[in-house]
């Protein structure tokens, strides 16, 4: 519990502004209850959560400059850093940095790690303008303990320093790097929370479109598939979320996009073309999240094309939740679905799929 108690502050930092906007009394529908089908262990913890937000009721403010979106990076980035440790402790995981394809990374090693061939990337959240491989470190380091396989977070240039094009260059930067050092894509694995749930799948549509080779798998949770904030529980789950708003969303999305190019499918890749390759594919979410419509709008995608794809979805849980719900049933069964799911997909020949 104390581990939560710490790392629950800076999960909600970094959901900023929107837990601001969202703090103070519930609206109609109460954002803030637990529901009664959760487990004792997440209730308890969604207890704390919701605790938190309330005592903090600062009003939101958009940033007006580059340097005032420095500055709240850097503030979110360095409290989670310290906020996040016993997360990362827990899992005994070692965090090494390096540079792949001259972009910076955080090489997450579980415990006695020893090279296998097999490789899991990670591409953080953060709304495109915060998060850093370092204050995400710990959905590293809990997917590298519970897979027993090293995972690479890509330390890309966040808005309003690179735009879409930019940022998704990196990360098939990141992809060249490995492919040309001798990795089989087949035995690499790529996951992404969040803004990085929805650069995970673009990139993918990116490399497949650019005739690079795929990877194993993909692993998507809570995915921001659409930053066009369409979808029915944008709307109809507005009073249940306790994190997300599409006013604050839209901020991060326009810094990071023009609005003429936010439905590419490089960028809200619910719109990409499913008829071609693409990975088997998880996707997580939670029922007290807008963004159920973006994981099952992108679910659909896949199958339509015919590809493998797993919908997972998690009563009462929020956004992003399983590296703060790690002591929890719901959470032990999302990070080992999420583990068993890259263990029988990485590795395997393209005629075995």
């Amino acid at each position: 519990m104390k581990i939560a108690k710490l790392a629950l502050a800076a999960w909600a930092l970094l959901a900023w502004p929107a837990t601001a906007q969202n703090a103070g009394p519930p609206a109609a529908g109460d954002r803030y209850s637990i529901p009664s089908s959760v487990s004792p262990q997440a209730a308890a913890r969604l207890k704390l959560i919701y605790d938190y937000i309330r005592s903090h009721p600062t009003p939101p403010k958009k940033p007006a400059s580059v340097a005032e979106w420095d500055q709240m990076r850097a503030s979110a980035d360095a409290f989670s850093i310290s906020l996040f440790q016993p997360i990362i402790d827990a899992t005994k995981a070692t965090l090494v940095d390096d540079r792949i394809g001259n972009i910076p990374v955080l090489r997450a090693r579980p415990a006695g790690w020893k090279p296998t061939g097999q490789t899991i990337l990670y591409i953080h959240g953060g709304g495109y303008v915060a998060g850093s491989a370092r204050s995400t470190a710990a959905d590293a380091a809990v997917m590298a303990a519970a897979t027993g396989t090293e995972v690479i977070s890509i330390d890309y240039t966040v808005a309003p320093h690179a735009r879409w094009q930019a940022v998704t260059d990196e990360i098939l930067a990141v992809w060249q790097a490995l492919l040309k050092s001798g990795a089989d894509p087949r035995s690499v694995g790529i996951f992404g929370g969040s803004a990085g749930g929805g650069l995970t799948a673009g990139s993918v549509l990116k490399m497949r479109d650019k005739g690079m080779p795929l990877p194993g798998a993909l692993y998507l949770m809570s995915p921001w598939s659409d930053i066009t904030a369409t979808g029915d529980t944008i709307g109809t789950l507005a009073a249940a979320e306790p994190f997300l708003t599409s006013e604050s969303l839209g901020w991060d999305a326009d810094l990071y996009v023009d609005p003429k190019d936010q439905k590419h499918p490089y960028v809200s890749p619910v719109y990409g073309d499913y008829s071609k390759p693409f990975p088997p594919t998880l996707i997580l979410v939670g029922t007290r999240e807008i963004f159920l419509s973006h994981a099952v709008r992108q679910y659909q995608a896949i199958r339509s094309g015919g590809h493998e794809a797993v919908l997972d979805v998690y009563e009462g849980m929020l956004h992003g939740f399983p590296s703060l719900f790690t002591d929890t049933p719901e959470g032990r069964t999302a990070i080992a679905r999420a583990a068993d799911f890259f263990k029988s997909h990485l590795g395997q020949t393209a005629a075995a799929k």
